[in-house]
């Protein structure tokens, strides 16, 4: 197996690692992305150089509207002929102002470095498709009525190998939705009041946070080569990580968290079925960025559907459940003329923690190849 499939394998195995902790709280890893993690947000960067042909222009009004939206982006437009010859020099992804008019998308940072997703024409065509899509449409919609997950299948020129993988992939989420079970001990957000005066010790943590069902659900979709719609989908899989090619799948889940994807080669007996026992498994980490993956853009109003009130309880010692709002996270869109500075390189957690379970569960994995 080459390195670069190992490590998008042995990164399922990591992430059971992550969710075994004693300590875990009992809502599923699924649950608590979707009720407690905001969307990252991702960078949309127009270069332009003065002027400003037809075109170009109404992509930037295209992506002036989408301050009023609810999709995770954050926009800039960049003048090169404003800018002075230093820095010219520091805006990434350009080598002369003969490029320009350009529209570029950039990852979420991690730990303060920003990889460059895509780069194309800047056009109001370029513009929605990153912004919206059918197939995103339809993952947001399973996610907000409660499917634990949504396998995406990103189809390749052979059509052997995408029906082969999509055999695959139904038979091992078929015996992961048979064999794999919510954990015991979470509590449906109108029983909390009663059931933290009952058990003056159970933790909140446990408690759901919104009425949306619990439940062991997989949807799929695919994702097809002459499907131009999906432009965002394919750039922003493909690139992450290690790069991969069609077919391949990942899953989505919470609010759009996309765990690396699995190429064809890597579909093993139990890799599908692993994934979804972390997804569905006791969450051990709240902190996001702990966790694998990176978020799609999506188009959704999370807070809108989810709800913005909770139900607190102070072990039992309060006569009446108190309601505190939950917050909408923040809102960083810009239109400043700053130059971008980025860099191609994905970060890392950088926690020490994280990097020996890595390395350790490599390091297993790759033993079990040599045994097996």
């Amino acid at each position: 197996m080459k390195p670069n499939r190992l490590i998008g394998t042995s990164i399922i195995i990591l992430v059971v690692a992550l969710g075994g902790d004693v300590t875990a709280c009992k809502v599923p890893v699924f649950r608590y992305a979707l009720e407690r993690w905001p969307a990252d947000h991702y960078s949309i960067v127009a270069i332009v150089d003065g002027e400003l042909p037809g075109e170009a222009a109404e992509a930037i009004k295209t992506l002036e509207s989408t301050s009023k939206s609810d999709v995770n982006v954050t926009f800039q437009v960049i003048d090169l002929a404003k800018l002075s010859d230093d820095e010219l020099w520091s805006v990434e992804g350009i080598d002369d102002t003969d490029q320009a008019p350009m529209l570029q998308v950039f990852y979420p940072q991690r730990d303060g470095v920003r990889k460059l997703c895509w780069s194309g024409a800047l056009s109001a065509v370029n513009v929605n498709a990153w912004i919206d899509s059918p197939i995103r449409r339809n993952i947001v919609d399973d996610l907000q009525a409660g499917v634990t997950a949504v396998w995406v299948l990103v189809e390749g020129q052979d059509q052997s190998r995408n029906a082969e993988l999509l055999a695959a992939l139904e038979r091992q989420l078929a015996i992961a939705t048979r064999s794999i079970s919510i954990p015991e001990g979470v509590i449906a957000r109108e029983d909390a009041t009663r059931y933290m005066k009952e058990n003056p010790g159970a933790s909140m943590d446990d408690v759901l946070r919104c009425d949306i069902p619990l439940q062991i659900k997989f949807t799929i979709q695919r994702v097809q080569v002459e499907d131009h719609n999906e432009l965002a989908l394919r750039s922003i899989a493909g690139q992450w990580g290690h790069q991969v090619s069609a077919p391949y799948a990942f899953p989505v889940f919470g609010r759009g968290r996309m765990i690396e994807p699995l190429a064809a080669p890597d579909f093993h007996d139990d890799s599908v079925t692993t994934a979804c026992r972390y997804m569905v498994g006791e969450c051990s980490c709240s902190v996001k960025a702990l966790n694998p993956g990176v978020d799609l853009i999506l188009k959704a109003d999370w807070q809108g559907k989810l709800g913005d009130q909770i139900v607190m309880v102070d072990s039992g010692e309060l006569p009446e459940p108190e309601s505190v709002p939950i917050p909408a996270g923040r809102d960083t869109r810009t239109t400043d003329d700053k130059p971008v500075v980025a860099n191609n390189s994905n970060g890392s957690p950088g926690k020490y923690l994280l990097v020996a379970v890595t390395l350790f569960a490599v390091l297993a994995f790759t033993i079990k190849l040599k045994i097996g």
